[in-house]
């Protein structure tokens, strides 16, 4: 029963992290370091069969120290981060800054304009659950106004 949880909570974390997925399949999605973006792959995306143009997407991401998402949402989807090792630090908009630490899990609604970084020295790591509507894409990114 504890293989099913994991199982599980693996797969949750994997479909929030991955935003250009939806475009490339389960291959490497961004292999930059530094203040760059992190290294992303999709494990699973499969639909949900007790809900109708759902699906979920798994995905790992390795965060160097520095690296930083761009301010996005995700359209009608649900994100959820389960921060594997290290730690990572959000904005969302209307809750303001969290740090999240390895054993935590983070949640984001849909349709909030967040992003996430690597604000330490050490390696991070998280897998990324993200429950969807097919027909929508992963993430779109949000401009940022002016303060």
């Amino acid at each position: 029963m504890y293989r099913m949880y994991k199982s599980w909570a693996i797969g949750i974390g994997a479909f929030i992290a991955g935003g250009a997925s939806a475009l490339f399949g389960p291959q490497l999605l961004f292999a930059q370091t530094g203040g760059g973006l992190p290294t992303t792959k999709m494990i699973l995306r499969t639909d949900l069969q007790n809900i109708p143009g759902q699906e979920v997407l798994v995905f790992t991401s390795d965060w160097a120290p520095g690296n930083t998402l761009p301010l996005h949402i995700h359209p009608d989807g649900h994100e959820f981060v389960f921060v594997v090792e290290g730690e990572q630090t959000f904005h969302i908009e209307g809750v303001g800054e969290k740090t999240v630490k390895a054993g935590e899990v983070l949640y984001t609604a849909p349709n909030v304009p967040h992003f996430g970084r690597n604000a330490t020295d050490k390696l991070s790591k998280t897998v990324v659950f993200r429950v969807k509507d097919k027909a929508q894409p992963v993430s779109i990114d949000v401009k940022q106004t002016g303060n």
